[in-house]
Parts: structure tokens; C-alpha cells; sequence
């Protein structure tokens, strides 16, 4: 199967790549921004969900920033440093070579060196308010090491007040306003939080400034609760002064989007019928799953990666839809595979039909294991298994007549059948596994060379491998017309340990059963002594057991 590659989950970085309808939004706040006039420090907080797209629409904001010169914008993304013990002292380094290499003027670069200078400040161990410890810092940075450097002894000597206070000219000084963009806060740790936000409110509230926080209402408030005592909402009122609340992201739009990528696609599988994998996920409540863009590009990530592994061999609706719940729920996942015969078969048995306490037991169990569902919504959890297997349609819609035609979920390779059930939950299937490339070789060849080279290539003269072939190929060759193929498996006959054996006569059997226009094969060759007797008479049986008519024929040609 051949798959489009990977997708990196990343924000998308113009208006031109929106999806979900927020240019204008966007191009609203950035005018917003530009007409904002007062020194006053102001903070924006850009609110939503886990995979709301946050970081989007801050990127579709600063687009607007870019030709700008009378804007400086700096990214810092707590997330990516690399000590956590000095969050505060990492952002005014950031800050500090942003700065620096804007622009190499001197009044560039003495707010660049204060901005170095309250680095040191918080570094460990350095910073406790009320304290003067700016003697031990200043020894730290002196020794002439260079003029920024000496620079930033200096100032660290003076109170953080006073360094404060000259920052502040010197940001007036250059004459443009700074866009500090401070992204997934929600991901860092609570403690970090707490920094961050009282970080913008009492440290780095510069004129000129202007923050973009990017948030999770919920994570950051709890994370804050701690320190105000539960009233972690009215600490963020305090210090954001703008909210902007993303909107859930409608679930026309999620489905428009998951749809769009999958039609994108690209799979070579001749009994693949694409049109059928869609119609199921479009009616079968699986497109609804999902909750945000971010885990659709995780899901399909996944499932792409999976898909290349199976090989054509499974049923692609069914594994895409045991794939969600590997996923995002491996728990009920692992229930379905521990618990298989709740699952396995096209149908009820004829005992547990006539027996109510037995099927309420069996949907009771099922519903407990729904309920503990921690991301996936249970009604729809509930609706895919339906859809997938047929013995729980039957048990949660109570129809018992037989009436559903579910013939072919052994040639699909359904989930529910049996013999697949277990391909599903393993990637590297068991070492006896015919795959369905090994039954095209056997399809196309027509020489007892060919055939030959494709059974010692894959091993298919070891008896196993050669029950599982004739199991497959009851199932992928509905129509199979070489005789040349008969010949060739009665060549070969005595080669299984070259003895009579049961489950070879069975594999034989089950392999003629399938050939049809049987007439085509050669009298002269039935009566061919280089071929086995008994591989001749189990042929002749197996005509005979599938047409009557043929019988007296193959009999006389025996007596001859």
C-alpha cells in the first residue's frame, strides 16, 4: 500500500492556510494592536482548549506585524528551555538577544545590556526579594571580560527598581512598542505558571509592551488556585487585561477537514473499495469523534504509519476504527482484545440467543467498560462497535433473525471473524501468515516452474504454511481456472513428509474445491502414474462431491 507521508502537527504560519473561518479575527486584533497608543504594558490572552488552535491564530495575528518597523516581535516559548529551575532568567536573556540583534545602535544595545543585566538578577539563588545581593552578582560578571559585560555589572549593582526604570527609557528611546508572544503556557508545570504570570504583572510590565499569552483558561486558573487560594480566575481578570476566547471549533468543520484528509489518501489495493471506507466513516458516527484539529493529525499519523504495516491484509474500516481506540483510549482497547469473545463472530450462538440473563450480562459488562472512557464520547464508542462487530449490533438492538447478510466479512478479512480478529491487535503477524502478495504470485503464474519457484521462496512446502495457503485462497480466488496450478500441487504431493496425512488431504481438498472448470483437466493426466494415486482420487472425489453429474465420468476414466 502506497501512503502520502507524514504530517507534522504544526500551526499553520498564514491566512491563507485557515481553516476554520479566522482570518477576520485575526486581522481585527492585529489593527486593535497597531492603533493601541498608551505606554502602559497590556497583555492579550489568546484562550482555548488543548488543540484549539491557539498558536495559529497568534501566527495569523504577527502576520500583519511582519513589514512593520515600528513593531519588534519576540517569541518565547517556556516550553522549549532548557532549565526549568530559571524560567524568569531565560526570558530577559531571550528578550535581551532579540533585542541585540534587531538593530546594533547604541540605544539597541544598552537595552539589550539591561535586559542581560536582570538575567543575572534571577538566575538561582541570586534573586530574594528584599534582599541586596547584587555585590555577589556583580563579582560574578567583573574580571573585564568585555563592555557588555561590565555594562551589566554595573547596572546589577544598582536596585532592580532603578534597572527597571532604565529599561523603560531606554525602550521609549527607540520609539517602538514590543510584542512579547509567551505560547503553551498550559503545558508548563503549575509552579512555572505562577512564574510566568507574575512574571508579566510585576517584572517585565515594560512601557511599550505588549504580551500575547496563549492559554488554557482551565489549566492556568487551577494552576494559580494555589497561590490565591482558589481564586486563580480573578488573579488571570488581573493581569489580562484583553481575553480573546477561541470558540470551540464547530464539528461541520472538524468533519469537513478529517474528510478532506482522507480523501487525500493515496492507497494501491485492487479489492480496495475506497468509496465504501468513506460511506462507512461518513455513517457510522466515526467522523464525529474527534474534538480538535490536533488529534486528527495525530490519529492519521498514526493510521498511515499502521496502514503501511497490514499490508492490504485487514479491512481497512475496521482497523481504522480499532486504530482510534489504540489510540486515544488503550484501555477499552486492550478489553476488546483480552475479552475477544464478546466480539468474535458474525453472529450469536444458538445458546446464547435463548438466553436473556446471558445477553443482558454481555451488554452490562460492555457498558462498564464504556463508562471509564476517559477521551472518546460513549455514545459514539458504543455506535463504532456496533458498527464493527455484529454480535453487539445484535445484543444492543436485540435482532436475533439472521436476517443480515454478513457473508462476506470472511473474504474482507472482517474484524469480526475469527481467523482475522487477532491480525488486528498485532502488527508483526505470526510467521505462518499467507499474505495476500503471495496468492497474487500463485494467480499470475502458469508453469510448474513458476509455481515451483514461488513455493520454495516463500516455504510453502512446509504443511502449515500450506493449510494456511489453501485457507487463503478459499477466501481471494473466487474464480480460479488453473489447471496448469492442479498439476503442479499433485507434482508435489508427496513432498508433505511424504506420507498420507489428514490435514494435507484436507488442504488439497480445499484448495479444488475452489478450481473451477474442472473439465479441462486432461484425461491423459488422471491417468498419469508420475502423479500420486491418492492426489488423483481426492481430485476426482472433490469433482465428484461438488457435481454429480461428472461422477460416472471420472469413474470410467479410473477402470480404464
Amino acid at each position: 500500500m502506497q501512503i502520502n507521508t507524514f504530517k507534522v502537527d504544526k500551526a499553520i504560519t498564514s491566512k491563507n492556510e485557515d481553516l476554520f473561518s479566522r482570518r477576520e479575527n485575526a486581522t481585527t486584533l492585529a489593527k486593535i494592536i497597531k492603533s493601541y497608543q498608551d505606554e502602559d504594558s497590556i497583555s492579550i490572552g489568546i484562550i482555548g482548549d488543548w488543540g484549539s488552535g491557539k498558536t495559529s491564530f497568534i501566527n495569523m495575528v504577527l502576520e500583519d506585524f511582519k513589514d512593520d518597523v515600528n513593531f519588534i516581535i519576540i517569541n518565547f516559548n517556556p516550553w522549549n528551555i532548557s532549565t526549568r529551575k530559571q524560567l524568569i532568567s531565560d526570558f530577559f536573556t531571550k528578550l535581551s538577544a532579540e533585542i541585540g540583534r534587531t538593530d546594533s545602535s547604541e540605544q539597541y544595545q544598552k537595552l539589550s545590556d539591561g535586559l542581560k543585566a536582570l538575567s543575572y538578577i534571577f538566575k538561582p539563588l541570586k534573586f530574594i526579594p528584599g534582599l541586596d545581593v547584587f555585590a555577589s552578582i556583580a563579582s560574578e560578571v567583573s574580571g573585564n571580560i568585555g563592555n557588555a559585560l561590565q555594562k551589566t555589572a554595573e547596572m546589577t549593582k544598582e536596585n532592580l527598581d532603578d534597572t527597571r526604570e532604565k529599561i523603560n527609557n531606554e525602550i521609549k528611546n527607540i520609539g517602538k512598542k514590543i510584542i512579547i508572544v509567551i505560547d503553551d503556557l498550559d503545558r508548563l508545570a503549575d509552579t512555572d505558571i505562577q512564574e510566568i504570570f507574575q512574571l508579566v504583572k510585576s517584572i517585565a510590565d515594560f512601557k511599550n509592551t505588549i504580551y500575547i499569552l496563549a492559554y488554557d483558561n482551565e489549566v492556568v486558573a487551577t494552576a494559580l488556585d494555589k497561590i490565591q487560594k482558589d481564586k486563580g480566575e480573578r488573579y488571570i481578570e488581573k493581569i489580562v487585561q484583553v481575553p480573546i476566547v477561541l470558540p470551540k471549533l464547530n464539528k461541520a468543520d472538524l468533519t469537513a477537514i478529517f474528510m478532506q484528509k482522507i480523501e487525500q489518501f493515496s492507497f494501491v489495493y485492487e479489492k480496495f473499495d475506497k468509496n465504501e471506507f468513506i460511506q462507512n466513516l461518513k455513517t457510522n458516527h466515526f467522523v464525529g469523534v474527534f474534538e480538535n484539529i490536533r488529534d486528527i493529525n495525530r490519529y492519521l499519523n498514526v493510521l498511515k504509519f499502521e496502514m503501511s504495516v497490514i499490508k492490504q491484509e485487514l479491512y481497512l474500516y475496521d482497523f481504522a476504527v480499532i486504530t482510534l481506540f489504540k489510540l486515544f483510549e488503550p484501555k477499552f482497547y486492550e478489553f476488546i482484545y483480552n475479552y475477544s469473545e464478546f466480539f468474535k463472530r458474525t453472529a450469536l450462538d444458538s445458546d446464547e440467543k435463548n438466553k436473556e440473563l446471558q445477553k443482558s450480562t454481555y451488554t452490562n459488562f460492555i457498558d462498564e467498560q464504556i463508562k471509564c472512557l476517559n477521551k472518546l464520547n460513549k455514545e459514539d464508542v458504543k455506535n463504532l462497535l456496533i458498527s464493527v462487530f455484529p454480535k453487539i449490533d445484535d445484543l444492543y438492538n436485540r435482532d436475533f433473525s439472521n436476517s443480515k447478510d454478513r457473508s462476506d466479512y470472511k473474504y474482507k478479512h472482517r474484524l469480526a471473524y475469527s481467523d482475522y480478529f487477532q491480525d488486528y491487535f498485532v502488527l508483526n503477524f505470526a510467521e505462518n501468515v499467507i499474505r495476500k502478495e503471495t496468492i497474487d504470485k500463485i494467480l499470475e503464474a502458469n508453469s510448474h516452474q513458476e509455481y515451483d519457484d514461488i513455493f520454495n521462496e516463500y516455504d510453502l512446502k512446509e504443511l502449515e504454511r500450506f493449510k494456511h495457503l489453501a485457507f487463503k485462497m478459499s477466501i481471494y480466488t473466487k474464480d480460479f481456472k488453473s489447471s496448469e496450478f492442479i498439476y503442479y500441487l499433485w507434482s508435489i504431493f508427496d513432498e508433505f513428509y511424504g506420507e498420507k496425512d489428514f490435514n494435507k488431504c484436507r488442504a488439497y481438498l480445499e484448495i479444488f474445491s475452489i478450481f473451477k472448470e474442472k473439465e479441462n483437466i486432461v484425461s491423459d493426466k488422471l491417468l498419469d502414474d508420475t502423479y500420486s494415486l491418492d492426489v488423483r482420487m481426492l481430485f476426482i472425489y472433490s469433482c465428484n462431491f461438488s457435481n454429480e453429474a461428472q461422477e460416472y465420468i471420472y469413474e470410467k476414466e479410473l477402470k480404464i
